[in-house]
């Protein structure tokens, strides 16, 4: 939509904010200029004069990268862009309406793919782009249980993706179902892995608290368990050593869930 001549924010729907609740890509290129612009905040002057909304938005996103979205605020966005915290609101009406343009731009790094006629595989294609988007913004997590901010860039994809699904099925409620139920597959498995990692986090903690005692104490809580003979296929499942969680299995995971979707839908809509 950057190649239309109008105002981008005539594309907006004409309501308020949205409710909250192989080699390098374009994405990964567009999070190192995020990065930079944070980075190089201290050697920017003071009080600039000029900024843009672009400029606000990317600087955001990349707080939220560093931080977490709980770090941010008007006042923190200033402070990267070396500016007065009043003047961004010449160009955003407030927080809300930052994360509703924060989120949309997150959108143009979602790689829908030309229609190739097989829409399985695009369809594949699509939700492995939008894991890739949340697993290197997973702070979007926490926004993404409210109504979507419908921005253009949003509303491309969306487009796009409707007609990536044409081949599925004819009427536009079908096809939108369809898109739903990956994204939310996507969603759940992205929140998944975002609390595998703290899981992870919290037992190399745990290891470290308790030092050689950390391997005696869980085979003491697996004897405990089978003593009861309430938990049989559980204590065996210990017994096969079987990590879940590993980080090493994620990707593999993940592919085996989306898989099972796809043959689902293809099942129902034919191949």
């Amino acid at each position: 939509w950057h190649g239309w001549a109008g105002n981008p924010d005539d594309l907006w729907p004409p309501f308020g904010d949205a409710s909250r609740p192989a080699g390098q890509s374009r994405a990964d290129r567009r999070d190192q200029q995020r990065r930079d612009l944070f980075q190089d905040a201290k050697r920017r002057p003071p009080q600039r004069q000029r900024l843009s909304r672009e400029e606000i938005v990317d600087a955001a996103i990349a707080i939220a990268d560093a931080e977490g979205a709980e770090a941010l605020s008007m006042r923190r966005i200033a402070q990267v862009l070396r500016s007065g915290t009043m003047s961004l609101y010449w160009h955003v009406s407030s927080k809300e309406r930052l994360l509703d343009l924060m989120r949309d731009a997150l959108m143009a790094e979602v790689e829908v793919p030309e229609p190739s006629g097989d829409w399985r595989s695009d369809l594949r294609a699509f939700a492995v782009s939008s894991r890739g988007m949340l697993r290197r913004h997973v702070w979007l997590m926490d926004f993404v249980g409210g109504r979507p901010p419908l921005g253009p860039t949003t509303m491309l994809a969306m487009d796009r993706a409707l007609e990536m699904l044409e081949t599925a099925a004819r009427d536009y409620e079908t096809r939108l179902q369809i898109l739903e139920s990956v994204n939310t597959y996507v969603s759940g498995a992205v929140l998944r892995e975002a609390q595998e990692i703290r899981a992870r986090d919290a037992e190399r903690a745990a290891s470290e608290e308790f030092g050689g005692d950390a391997e005696r104490l869980r085979a003491e809580w697996r004897d405990r368990l089978d003593a009861t003979g309430l938990f049989p296929r559980f204590v065996g499942f210990l017994d096969q050593n079987i990590d879940p969680d590993a980080p090493e299995t994620m990707d593999a995971r993940f592919e085996f869930g989306l898989e099972c979707l796809l043959d689902g839908i293809a099942a129902r809509f034919g191949p």
